[in-house]
């Protein structure tokens, strides 16, 4: 019965994260419209921002109820599959839905900033902490990061034309869809949380046997990291259908940059986040898929079906390691 309740529960959060999310994608582009911000700033900020409050929701709260003493295991194996899903599975069904052409402003800024992200949050797991612990300075770093990415994306676009992806709403109306959508992701993030370390304990390491480390690993990277990337699938999804390549493409970007410099930075802060060996060797080959991606892109201009293909097919594989992984076979 217990295991039936915190799968519902688990359920009904995705729910409320999703809708959330989506209801401050659409107040804060509104809103970004009406002081007339371009598509490529709206998409690598607001609505990365936004279609990543799941992920901050989860992995903050997990952060701030995890027992004293203890990390937040759940927060980085969260982000890390995230960051994962987004370059495979989002990026490969975004592409066979439409083929993504890449902005050539990309490449000097956004793409390198992703490559610096990836592998500052893994040189902060290898080499800087013994116990494979992101603690309280390190995160400091992350933030000053995070700030220096903003205030470029903000320095370096110009506006551009006004498209119809997002409408444009009365002030009073973007207010309350944007304290709905905060509130939503808030309650969202802990029913996730709950379900989610709930489920692990109960069925992955009381009826399998699988140790509580890895049960909450495979949780975090797999059913959670899916279930908050749901706002980028959407959103990415739905831009590239209506042509807004910019959108599709710079959610994805700066999704992941927002999720390694802004969440990690900010729950780091409270507790120390554990990184355990199978997320560090998880953290390479996210850099790995980074890079493969990223030079994709700058190589041919766009993502094509083909490649789409590839990366969901890469995403399978990288699902059927990490399940074999934890059962130990």
């Amino acid at each position: 019965m217990d295991l039936f309740i915190n799968i519902i529960l688990l359920l009904a959060g995705f729910v409320f994260l999703v809708k959330g999310a989506d209801f401050f994608v659409s107040s804060s582009s509104s809103i970004a419209r009406r002081f007339n911000v371009s598509s490529l700033v709206i998409g690598l900020t607001l609505v990365a921002f936004g279609t990543s409050l799941p992920e901050l929701a989860v992995s903050f709260i997990a952060s701030l109820t995890v027992e004293q003493g203890a990390t937040a295991d759940i927060a980085m194996g969260n982000v890390v599959g995230s960051n994962i899903v987004n370059i495979t599975l989002i990026l490969g069904l975004t592409a066979l839905a439409r083929p993504i052409k890449v902005s050539k402003t990309m490449h000097k800024k956004e793409f390198p900033y992703l490559i610096f992200s990836a592998i500052l949050i893994t040189l902060f797991a290898a080499l800087f902490q013994s116990d494979y612990r992101i603690v309280w300075w390190e995160s400091l770093i992350l933030l000053t990061a995070f700030t220096g990415y903003i205030i470029l994306m903000l320095k370096s676009t110009k506006p551009d034309v006004i498209v119809e992806e997002y409408k444009v709403y009365d002030t009073k109306k973007s207010i309350i869809l944007l304290i709905l959508g905060i509130g939503g992701v808030s309650l969202g993030g802990w029913m996730v949380t709950c379900g989610a370390e709930s489920i692990a304990t109960n069925l992955l390491v009381d009826v399998i046997g699988m140790s509580q480390s890895k049960a909450v690993t495979l949780i975090g990277l797999t059913i959670v990291a899916i279930g908050t990337s749901l706002p980028e699938m959407v959103t990415s999804i739905v831009a590239a259908k209506k042509g807004e390549n910019e959108i599709a493409f710079g959610n994805l970007v700066g999704s992941n940059i927002f999720n390694v410099l802004f969440i990690l930075g900010l729950s780091g802060l409270f507790t120390p986040l554990g990184i355990n060996q199978d997320v560090m060797f998880d953290l390479w080959i996210m850099i790995g898929l980074t890079l493969v991606a990223v030079i994709s892109a700058v190589t041919f201009g766009f993502v094509s079906k083909k490649e789409g293909f590839l990366l969901v097919l890469i995403y399978i594989f990288y699902v059927t390691f990490i399940v074999i992984r934890a059962l130990g076979v």
